[in-house]
């Protein structure tokens, strides 16, 4: 990332406390604002007599949510006076490149992110650690029309939203103070206790560990991507692209016993 780190030296307590409290503000502000937004959303639905719960319903506060992620750190940029918080690289025939270097990349996150959601799921078992189901993933068997909403909310909506806010927010800010591994850890410790609340409406406080580590170790990877490439679209791109995938196999076979990936 190289668009507003510095090195720890010569940094007090101080500094530390600011970009903790920011980066906490942040993820906070993200979700405070999504259920800000969904207020209009919750009276419309009542006036037509449809249920939040319904695939158009899930699918909104999906797009809210997704929307209200990026607000929120639009306006910290904007308000906060840090508009380069953001490495953010669109594909350019001028530069090709290293428009083909970022497509590789995309492509290899996401084949790093399904072998990694594999295998930390395998060691989760061992230890009887199992994670819990996203109440999406809950709302999609109830209604599989609902994934067909969110293969397409997946690249418009939950990977640009969780992405600009957890690695482009909170680690861009995090990255201020701490080293790359540093960052790196922090956001996605965050990025994994704020799915917390979606996996205790599902499943309960059971599998809710289990969940935790495993979003954990998929953030790591999604925040080394953005690290590496020093382009958020990549981690974008890779997380929407496992998130449909999910959405896809849901639609497919939710009738069957195979096991899911945990959707992030």
């Amino acid at each position: 990332m190289a668009a507003e780190h510095a090195d720890a030296g010569g940094r007090d307590w101080r500094d530390y406390l600011l970009a903790f409290s920011v980066a906490l503000g942040l993820a906070a502000g993200g979700f405070l604002l999504a259920n800000l937004l969904s207020i209009p959303l919750v009276i419309v639905f009542s006036v037509i007599d449809t249920s939040l719960r319904s695939a158009v319903g899930t699918a909104a506060s999906t797009l809210v949510q997704g929307i209200a992620f990026v607000l929120v750190v639009l306006g910290y940029m904007r308000y906060g006076d840090h508009p380069r918080l953001l490495d953010i690289r669109w594909p350019s025939l001028s530069r090709l490149r290293r428009t083909l270097r970022d497509a590789g990349w995309v492509v290899a996150g996401f084949v790093v992110l399904l072998i990694a959601s594999q295998a930390v799921g395998l060691v989760l078992q061992q230890f009887g650690l199992a994670p819990g189901t996203n109440r999406v993933v809950d709302a999609v068997r109830a209604d599989p029309t609902l994934a067909l909403y969110l293969v397409v909310l997946s690249f418009l909506a939950t990977g640009p939203g969780e992405e600009v806010l957890f690695r482009g927010g909170v680690q861009g800010v995090l990255r201020r103070v701490l080293s790359p591994v540093g960052a790196v850890i922090g956001s996605s410790a965050l990025f994994g206790l704020a799915h917390v609340t979606a996996i205790v409406a599902a499943s309960g406080a059971g599998g809710v560990w289990g969940y935790v580590v495993s979003t954990f170790v998929l953030g790591i990877v999604l925040g080394a991507l953005y690290e590496y490439t020093d382009n958020l679209l990549v981690p974008i791109l890779v997380h929407g692209a496992y998130n449909a995938v999910l959405f896809v196999q849901l639609y497919l076979v939710e009738t069957s016993s195979l096991g899911f990936l945990p959707t992030l």
